[in-house]
């Protein structure tokens, strides 16, 4: 039971938050743009990408890739724990849920 409600209560608070406008690009143009400037919006607009065309385990990979650049921003996470859901890897969604809010804590102290 606290397993679907962590489901749920993921489901609904992020996927308001993940705001997707990347349907008219093509995936070299993100690849190229990324190779050419490695940073972390180049890195989450692959995340983006990916997750949009139900591609999660690409779109997990990115995120580890776009918080590589800045862990911090919340965008990455937020996508790599819903991709996660959709995975059916709930227990990896939950360890990441916490570990983002661990480092928000240190990071505030």
């Amino acid at each position: 039971m606290k397993m679907i409600c962590f489901k749920i209560l993921i489901c609904f608070s992020f996927l308001n938050a993940i705001e997707i406008q990347n349907n008219s690009f093509d995936q070299n143009i993100f690849y190229e743009k990324f190779i050419n400037q490695p940073n972390y919006e180049n890195a989450l607009n692959l995340v983006k990408y990916f997750y949009q065309n139900k591609e999660y385990k690409q779109a997990v990979f990115w995120a580890m890739e776009a918080n590589d650049f800045d862990l911090l921003q919340k965008e990455a996470w937020l996508v790599f724990i819903n991709a996660k859901i959709k995975l059916g890897r709930y227990e990896d969604a939950l360890i990441a849920k916490k570990e983002y809010e661990k480092l928000l804590e240190i990071y505030f102290e």
